[in-house]
């Protein structure tokens, strides 16, 4: 009990007291959603309709907990400025500092958000992240609810696959040339035959254990999993 009590309440970092611990926590799969449709229905009341729910990324609303929640955000139909006035305007009418409850970081705009729009239930890190490509964006950084590994070892898998062919992954620009920089595809079904041959498939790319089940029996396997062997041991990582 003492560990399940721990790691609910580790969540998101961004937000801290004046003794740096964190004001925010882990938030349940069952409020996921309840939580976003609540965020979606406050961006409405000031102007803003945003699909919340359908955008989730990495593992948010997959496994039985999760330490913040990552959504993805469509930055041709969005802005920063137009979801950060919302979020400005709901907490100066309730005499909040908008600056404790919103931040802005690299591609992200974060919000502490009442969990299902309850104080009391606590808060959980909602971290908006925008790019050019929400679908891409849903591919890159999608995650499973079955695998023991994070999003973080399944890009270090990807890269040494496509390192061992001379190639390089992203998760921005998809894979690219080690030599010149061109992007070769930012198709996900095309960059699944080109790293894990002809019989891979985009889905196989949801996890750590998911790539090593189509990539096993291949006579390369040992070459595509160099890299990724040694940087996983030095975590003390074994794959799968």
């Amino acid at each position: 009990m003492r560990l399940l009590e721990f790691t609910l309440t580790e969540g998101g970092n961004i937000f801290k007291d004046e003794n740096k611990e964190p004001l925010t926590q882990r938030i349940y799969k069952a409020d996921v959603d309840p939580t976003l449709q609540w965020m979606e229905r406050l961006f409405k009341k000031y102007g803003v309709e945003i699909d919340l729910v359908n955008n989730k990324l990495g593992s948010t609303g997959l496994t039985p907990s999760s330490g913040d929640l990552d959504i993805g955000v469509d930055q041709a139909e969005y802005t920063k400025e137009q979801l950060i006035d919302a979020l400005t305007k709901f907490a100066t009418q309730k005499g909040l500092d908008p600056r404790e409850w919103i931040r802005k970081s690299g591609i992200n705009v974060h919000f502490k958000t009442p969990i299902r729009g309850d104080e009391s239930k606590g808060f959980v890190q909602l971290d908006l992240m925008f790019g050019d490509d929400l679908e891409w964006q849903k591919f890159a950084m999608q995650g499973a609810a079955d695998s023991e590994f994070k999003g973080s070892h399944r890009h270090i898998l990807m890269s040494s696959i496509a390192k061992s062919l001379g190639l390089k992954w992203s998760a921005k620009e998809g894979i690219t040339s080690r030599t010149s920089g061109k992007v070769i595809s930012k198709d996900p079904q095309e960059i699944a035959t080109i790293l894990l041959g002809p019989k891979g498939q985009a889905e196989d790319f949801r996890s750590v254990e998911a790539v090593i089940d189509r990539i096993k029996d291949l006579p390369e396997y040992e070459d595509m999993v160099a890299d990724a062997r040694e940087t996983f041991g030095r975590e003390g990582l074994e794959l799968p």
